[in-house]
Order: C-alpha cells, then sequence, then structure tokens
C-alpha cells in the first residue's frame, strides 16, 4: 500500500497546488497538508497571517477558527503565544461557547502550544453522551484528549475509538472529510494498522481523476491523514 499511497500523495499536491486558496479554513487545512509532506506553503502562511486581527482571527467563528490557525502555523515551527493566551482566555466554566467543537479545537491548539488544559478535558468527559455521539464529533474529542493528555484519558480514549469502528460501512464513514477526522483519532488513539487499513484503502478509491478528493478540506485532510498513516505504521511504531 505505501507505493498506492504515495502515487496518490502526488497526484492529490499537484491538484492542491494549482488551487486559488482563499477561505481560512481552507487556508489552515492546506498549510498543514503542504507542511507535512515537506512541500513549500509560505505564500500561504503569508496570507493566513494577513487576515489575523491583533492577536487572533475575528471571523464569525472566531475560536476554531484561531485554533485552527494556530495549529497549522504550529507545524510550521510558527510559535504564537500570545495566540495561545488569547485562546485561553476565551475559556468560560471550562469550555469554550458551551460547544464541544470549539472546545475540541481550542485544547487541540493548546496542546500544540504546549499547554495542558485538564478543566477543558474534564468538561469534554463530563459531558460526552448521545448529544454528542456522531462519527466527526467523537473523532474531534478523541483528538483533544489524545492530544492534551492520552495516558490519563486512555480508557475513554480506547471505548470511543472501537465505537467509531462499530460505525464504519465499507471502509468510511459517510463523507470523505468525516472518515478523515475518523481515520487520525483513530491513529492517535492506538489502534492497531491492521484495523485502519481498509478505510485507507477506501480513501485511496475515493480520489478523482484530477488528483483531489472533491474540494479543499477533504483533498488536504485525505492528505494529512495518509502522512500520520505512513509515519505510524510504516515506521515500526504500530503502538
Amino acid at each position: 500500500m505505501p507505493k498506492r499511497i504515495d502515487i496518490a500523495v502526488s497526484h492529490g499536491l499537484d491538484w492542491l497546488k494549482k488551487q486559488d486558496i482563499r477561505a481560512l479554513k481552507d487556508i489552515c487545512r492546506s498549510i498543514q497538508a503542504l507542511s507535512l509532506w515537506n512541500e513549500p506553503a509560505s505564500p500561504l502562511i503569508e496570507k493566513l497571517m494577513s487576515l489575523k486581527k491583533g492577536v487572533s482571527w475575528e471571523t464569525q467563528t472566531p475560536i476554531p477558527d484561531t485554533a485552527r490557525a494556530s495549529i497549522a502555523l504550529a507545524l510550521c515551527g510558527k510559535d504564537l503565544p500570545e495566540t495561545c493566551q488569547w485562546i485561553e482566555e476565551q475559556q468560560k466554566n471550562d469550555n469554550w461557547n458551551n460547544s464541544e467543537i470549539d472546545t475540541a479545537y481550542a485544547l487541540i491548539a493548546l496542546a500544540y502550544c504546549g499547554i495542558k488544559n485538564e478543566n477543558g478535558c474534564q468538561w469534554l468527559v463530563r459531558n460526552y453522551g448521545k448529544k454528542w455521539e456522531h462519527p466527526g464529533t467523537t473523532s474531534l474529542i478523541i483528538t483533544a484528549l489524545a492530544n492534551q493528555d492520552k495516558t490519563r484519558y486512555e480508557e475513554f480514549i480506547a471505548d470511543r475509538a472501537h465505537w467509531l469502528i462499530s460505525k464504519r460501512e465499507g471502509g468510511g464513514w459517510d463523507y470523505i472529510a468525516t472518515s478523515n477526522l475518523v481515520i487520525q483519532a483513530l491513529i492517535l488513539s492506538g489502534i492497531e494498522g491492521q484495523e485502519i487499513a481498509p478505510s485507507i484503502a477506501w480513501l485511496l478509491r475515493k480520489q478523482e481523476d484530477n488528483g483531489s478528493w472533491k474540494d479543499i478540506i477533504s483533498t488536504t485532510l485525505t492528505l494529512i491523514t495518509l502522512k500520520m498513516y505512513l509515519d505510524k505504521f510504516n515506521s515500526g511504531s504500530d503502538k
């Protein structure tokens, strides 16, 4: 499978480099994908920084967007301590906006800044229930907890990872973007490579003739997933 992945990634990167990337979420995911595959991302980094207002990104959804930007820049080795502090300051009653999504993204960004936030993690675990029991949401929560303190939340992460696998149909989880979030969470959770391989094969089958996976978000998420998979399972570290 590694050779198939390399070919798919090459075509995917070629397609991505030809796109006019303007939306903030697209910019952030593209920076992540390009950086992970050691491709130049400077123009997109400059574009992302030009959209910054003060210490954050003042969009309609400033917390998750600022978190995404922080994560992307951290992967490029660019630390923004003042932005991380801003994210911390937005926490109220242990969470961000009383939202599991905003809270998960904030925790992931803080983890990339090297900041532990036990109250936020506990809020996610304490409030997890049927209303959050969706593959995409559950995957973001697993990703947040795994980045913050995988050992402490090992039991919760393992339980929810096996639940995610039980919801898989034909290798994926309905949508390409959602499936990528799930696979990334499974990799972080420590699920064995043989359990994830069918989903990687499913992703490869979803690639279109032009090299993309339909759109920028799905393409960049897939490129990130494939790099995570190769790094973890082809390095002899299948843990």
